[in-house]
């Protein structure tokens, strides 16, 4: 596995969605007393059995195994991958902040400090910038996280996503508004290296994933956000539905700059940093409770574009 994983980044490949695979896969077999180099059906499907994810979920660890069971038969290492259940559809919900609760979280963000229980933190500073970028630019967490000085152009308002998914690089524009925000956030931070990394605690390290979520789960709390999940697999509010949101304000402005969704939906997966409009798929898929005067439009463009798609 290690080896797999070190020939696939050797090449240039995506390897975190490999590692969190082999990481399951791994602790199953060492848990199953296996000894015998082999991977077999049984090994798989014991293992997929014991996975509490989504349809799509277990499709890419199936894709996954199926790469490394060519590399391990190159290795004259029997390897048997069983056939995967080809259902339809996808269970994947995402939620949509409505206009009230954005501006809820934006209120309980900017008086984050009432939360602390010690002083001297800086994560009331850095917290609402964090929500502003994801919300207004539509950033995936971990992009806005490493994001470093350097990375941002304050005279063209745009940022250079270095660290994309799939190790993908793109541009990304601000609004005018934001890039005084972040100008702002620079002078009050006292950030002078443009090496040094954009939001940053007080060790001068990069903040992490888990600071992010645990502080945003506190920001729900503060704006009395409170979700209960209605079927399996539906994502309830987190700090990456911003981007879903974001995503769903675009077509809500889209009415008054571009005549046609034909027109909008390949600008913004580009925008979105997607390998093609067939990723923008689920982002199409909104729940329409909050906004049902866009359903008839998406509906009739996706089910022109989008083909009916085995999981």
């Amino acid at each position: 596995m290690v080896s797999y994983i070190a020939l696939q980044k050797n090449a240039g490949k995506y390897i975190s969605h490999i590692e969190t695979t082999f990481a399951g896969l791994d602790k199953y077999l060492i848990d199953s007393s296996k000894s015998e180099k082999s991977l077999n059906e049984a090994d798989i499907t014991g293992w997929i059995s014991t996975l509490q994810v989504a349809h799509a979920t277990k499709k890419k660890c199936f894709s996954v195994l199926k790469g490394f069971s060519v590399y391990l038969q190159s290795l004259e290492i029997h390897c048997t991958i069983p056939s995967f259940s080809r259902n339809r559809g996808t269970a994947y919900t995402p939620y949509i902040f409505s206009d009230d609760e954005l501006l809820r979280i934006i209120d309980a963000s900017d008086n984050l400090i009432y939360s602390l229980k010690r002083l001297g933190s800086d994560t009331p500073i850095g917290f609402p910038v964090l929500v502003r970028l994801l919300y207004t630019c539509g950033l995936r967490l971990n992009e806005a996280l490493n994001l470093r000085v350097s990375d941002i152009d304050f005279e063209e308002g745009t940022l250079i996503i270095n660290k994309a998914k799939r190790n993908r690089q793109r541009f990304v524009p601000l609004k005018p508004s934001m890039t005084e925000i972040l100008s702002a956030y620079c002078a009050r931070i006292g950030i002078i290296q443009i090496t040094e990394a954009f939001l940053f605690s007080n060790n001068g390290k990069a903040y992490s994933d888990s600071w992010a979520q645990r502080w945003f789960s506190v920001i729900l709390n503060k704006a009395g956000i409170h979700y209960y999940k209605k079927i399996m697999h539906e994502r309830g509010p987190c700090l990456h539905c911003l981007r879903h949101t974001f995503v769903f304000q675009s077509f809500r402005q889209s009415k008054k700059t571009v005549d046609s969704l034909n027109e909008l939906v390949p600008i913004l997966s580009t925008y979105l940093g997607h390998a093609n409009i067939m990723e923008t798929d689920r982002y199409l898929r909104f729940s329409y409770e909050l906004y049902s005067e866009a359903h008839k439009s998406i509906s009739d463009y996706t089910e022109g574009i989008f083909p009916e798609v085995w999981s």
